[in-house]
């Protein structure tokens, strides 16, 4: 047998002054480096495949030069073509709450009476808990929209659909509220096209 050599003694004296586990975090690490840089192999949701994807197109770059002397001309053509890649495109995930988890409370926003009500009984029906009708603070509003307190953006638009309206309709509560929400996330402000 030969003389170890100065890294073998290195590491033996590492193990003998208990430093394994610098070794054990080192190896963890490039573990770790290699799954990141694999994109974590087995662990993709099957889903990924139905995200929308990206396509990056990179130019193709062609080069044409020419060189002309008292000797035949010459014509040299160069074209280089990078290939295409994928890049997924994933959308943040949403958790938007059931309509039995929310509680809405609709403002008649015209001069009809019984506006608010009939969209209460509608929302109702869809399985929202609803709060007592009441009168907007204003009686002349052309459309219906809906607002929403806090992070329920998306429960609004759901709403909104619900009722016929488009992610257009929906905003996010203002400062003075136009009814007194009474607890609910969601308001809705019964408009002229909701009142017939």
């Amino acid at each position: 047998m030969g003389k170890p050599t100065c890294d073998a003694l290195n590491f033996a004296s590492m193990q003998q002054r208990g430093e394994k586990g610098l070794w054990v975090l080192a190896i963890g690490v490039s573990a770790v480096a290699g799954f990141a840089i694999a994109g974590f192999p087995g662990i993709r949701s099957q889903d990924v495949d139905a995200l929308p994807r990206t396509t990056v197109e990179r130019s193709s770059a062609s080069a044409t030069s020419s060189t002309s002397t008292s000797t035949p001309s010459t014509s040299t053509t160069s074209t280089t073509s990078t290939p295409e890649t994928t890049i997924p495109v994933v959308a943040p995930i949403v958790i938007v709450k059931s309509p039995q988890e929310l509680t809405v409370r609709v403002g008649n926003g015209t001069r009809t009476s019984g506006a608010a009500a009939k969209v209460s009984e509608q929302l109702a029906a869809q399985g929202y808990t609803t709060r007592t009708p009441t009168d907007a603070k204003v009686n002349d509003v052309a459309a219906t929209t809906v607002y929403y307190r806090g992070p329920h953006q998306a429960e609004a638009e759901v709403l909104a659909n619900a009722i016929g309206l488009s992610a257009l309709d929906v905003l996010p509560i203002t400062d003075p509220a136009p009814i007194e929400p009474d607890g609910a996330e969601l308001v809705v402000i019964v408009g002229a096209d909701q009142a017939r």
